[in-house]
């Protein structure tokens, strides 16, 4: 006998009009360490979602801590956010949340900056808003982590001279949404 799935209330649904496009607008990170104490995510009705009671960049920066935002070109065709739930027969379950960005030029400061976000071991938490709209909290669980820093000086003219981050993670459940309000009160 299978786990019974109470289909009342949920909604997947089409609407016309619905901004579907691809891409990430905004991404910032933060130490997974540093979110642990401030329970953001409120789990009432079941059913766990984002909840800021007070600003989360503001009690980071109280605790000497900050919000990473990376800046990057949101068209640059490469940068993107995916969330592969795999569900097995035999009742295991796993979420990867893979994040890809891509950085203009190999300048120092650059290199520097992803040197340090791929230290082995660390837990990285991103927030991010992707082209559509939708905002996400990623990594919260159990935390992500540099996969890979790739440069590249490009070997034509129109080749790009980039870094590339992918950040990968995984975690039980899928993306935790962020609504409106709450991203307000985050950033």
């Amino acid at each position: 006998m299978g786990c019974p799935v109470d289909f009342t209330g949920l909604s997947v649904s089409y609407a016309c009009g619905t901004i579907s496009s691809g891409g990430l607008k905004t991404v910032y990170l933060a130490d997974k360490a540093e979110l642990d104490g401030l329970n953001i995510i409120d789990t009432t009705g079941g059913v766990a979602t984002f909840s800021v009671t007070t600003s989360v960049k503001a009690d980071l920066v109280a605790a000497s801590n900050d919000l990473l935002e990376l800046g990057f070109n949101n068209k640059d065709g490469f940068s993107n956010f995916t969330d592969v739930k795999t569900v097995n027969a035999d009742g295991s379950a796993s979420a990867v949340p893979t994040i890809a960005m891509e950085f203009v030029r190999m300048d120092a400061t650059k290199r520097n900056a992803l040197e340090e976000i791929a230290l082995p071991g660390a837990e990285i938490v991103a927030f991010i808003e992707t082209a559509a709209g939708t905002k996400h909290l990623v990594g919260y669980d159990f935390g992500m982590y540099a996969a890979t820093v790739d440069g590249a000086s490009g070997a034509a003219r129109t080749d790009k001279n980039r870094y590339q981050l992918t950040l990968v993670g995984d975690e039980n459940v899928l993306a935790y949404p962020i609504d409106d309000a709450e991203w307000a009160k985050l950033v």
